[in-house]
Formats: C-alpha cells, structure tokens, sequence
C-alpha cells in the first residue's frame, strides 16, 4: 500500500513538472517569437524603402560672374523602390520632402506641387512606387516662397551656391528617410551632375 501511494505521489510530481515545464517552455517561444517580429520591424523602419537610381543632376540660373553669384535653381534625380521593400505612396499626403540649406529649412512637397513633382517613368499611372518602377523628381527652387521657408528669408537666400552643401530628405509614411546630401562645386556649365 505504501508503494502505490508513493508511486501516486511520484506521478503527481511527475504530470506537475511537466505541466510547469510546458509553461516556461510555451512563455520561451512566445518572448522568442516577439523578439524576432521586433528586430524584423526594426530592420524594416531602418532600411531606406527608396533609392536613388541615378546621378543628381543640377541646373543653374546662369554661369557668369563670380562663383557666389550662382544660383542653383532646379534639381533632378530618380527614385525607385530598394529591394525587398513594399510599395511607397508618393502621393504628397503620404511623403514629406524637405530642402535644407545654410541659412534656411523649407518644406518643398505639399499641395501645391509647384515646388516638387514626382512623375511616373515606367510607371503603371497610380503614386504607388512599386518594384521595377522608377519615378523623376523634379524640385524647382524658385517657387520657393516665405511660407514655405523658416526663417523667412529672400529668394536669393534660398539658392544654394558652389561650395555650400544642401540636403534633400524624403520621409515615406514607411521605412527609413532617403537623404541626398551634395556640396555643389565650382560651377562652369548650367547642367551639371552633382556627385
């Protein structure tokens, strides 16, 4: 008798740490699991969703005169979405664009889109950048305005000239900002590309 009450007692500890054991193991996939759709998430916010797919390309006002004269007045390049990416809307309600300068800070993709425009190349006709599709940006400085500018300041201000470095950054609704950072160098023809 007192065999099978051990044996009894035996079993319950038995099915009782298995029991616990399956706990802890269980609460060891789940943190594991967690973990895992963390670090993926973080690796996607941290990974610029958009490429720049070629050169940089500057146009300036004119090319005579002193350096500090020139005006860097239009800029072109093409964006196209990085590999393992979803589509980015480039829809001016889902992307922010901004322009920085020495002596001001603007705000170039809004509403109006005069300043910034995203034009399909290969695209199939929406604002959604898919894969194998590629867009030109166009950001045009003279219809920079004092409202889109902080601090306000005069047009002239808002050119880039050679030898000042500008920033281009455009933040998507997902994914890490695209920054294009250039110093403009001694300018001798109106278009130039701008490594």
């Amino acid at each position: 008798m007192t065999g099978l009450e051990t044996a009894i007692i035996l079993v319950a500890f038995v099915i009782t740490a298995a029991a616990f054991a399956f706990v802890v193991l269980n609460m060891g996939f789940l943190t594991a699991e967690k973990a895992q759709s963390v670090i993926s998430s973080g690796m996607s916010e941290a990974s610029s969703a958009l490429l720049v797919d070629s050169g940089v390309i500057g146009q300036f006002g004119s090319t005579g005169g002193d350096q500090a004269d020139i005006d860097l007045t239009k800029l072109t390049f093409y964006i196209k979405l990085s590999q393992g990416h979803e589509p980015i809307d480039l829809d001016d309600s889902k992307l922010v664009a901004t322009y920085t300068n020495p002596r001001t800070h603007a705000e170039l993709y809004d509403v109006n889109t005069t300043i910034m425009t995203i034009q399909g190349v290969n695209s199939d006709g929406d604002s959604l950048c898919e894969t194998g599709e590629k867009f030109k940006v166009t950001i045009d400085f003279s219809q920079l305005t004092n409202s889109t500018m902080e601090p306000d300041v005069s047009l002239q201000n808002a050119y880039t000239h050679p030898y000042e470095e500008f920033r281009i950054e455009l933040r998507p609704s997902a994914g890490a900002v695209l920054t294009i950072e250039r110093q403009l160098p001694a300018v001798y023809t109106t278009i130039m590309t701008l490594e």
